[in-house]
């Protein structure tokens, strides 16, 4: 690997690193305010770092583009099927609490963390690893991956499906949004259906929680 690849991966071991320590300790603070807190710093000091150092840079110029070749459209359907799906699975046992307050809020964190994340965990990846992106694939998702771990030491915060559903569905939809950002060159559709996503997630989490 190059140098760039190197401190991209450096700084995604870091920021997992410096979560498995924060994550509890802000948590067992605060579990609502606390989880909100680690996830600002998660922003702040990988995402839009990762987005300036790295993503901006390697951008040739389709990175963030919304144009697909016809032999790709079909995948803009399979997102928006992927999207439903999470939908269904979230809202069909949970119509009984789910509640106004946590949908606008869902709505705020979800517009702000899917395209961050997706800007940086593929586009910094697919931007530094052009020359390597077998590599680069799959060093992307597994960091992915594990940058939820520390979110699963959340004290006082329960998650749909405990840490093996929080675990595996960063995984599996890592995998499927790698896959789509890779294969297009672009992060464009796979941010809009990562933060659709997210509006469910976080609104199950957000009034399973309380933080409403």
């Amino acid at each position: 690997m190059n140098r760039k690849q190197i401190a991209l991966v450096a700084h995604a071991a870091l920021l997992i690193g410096a979560l498995l320590w924060l994550v509890p300790a802000l948590t067992s603070w605060d579990p609502r305010a606390g989880y909100l807190f680690a996830l600002t710093f998660y922003w702040l000091f990988f995402c839009l770092p990762v987005i300036g150092w790295h993503a901006l840079p390697a951008n040739e110029g389709g990175l963030f583009s919304e144009k697909l070749p016809w032999r790709d459209w079909w995948l803009v359907p399979l997102l928006l099927a992927q999207v439903g799906i999470v939908a269904v699975i979230a809202f069909a046992p949970n119509t009984n609490f789910l509640t106004s307050g946590g949908m606008w809020l869902a709505i705020l964190l979800a517009v702000i963390n899917g395209p961050l994340e997706e800007m940086a965990w593929r586009g910094g990846f697919i931007g530094t690893f052009r020359n390597r992106p077998r590599l680069g694939f799959w060093l992307g998702w597994v960091l992915f991956t594990a940058w939820h771990v520390p979110l699963a030491l959340s004290v006082g915060v329960t998650f749909e499906g405990d840490w093996p559903a929080l675990l595996g569905g960063a995984a599996v939809l890592g995998l499927f949004w790698n896959w789509i950002a890779w294969r297009t060159g672009s992060v464009f559709y796979v941010s809009m259906a990562h933060a659709l996503t997210n509006i469910f997630a976080f609104w199950l989490l957000l009034d399973r929680n309380g933080f409403v």
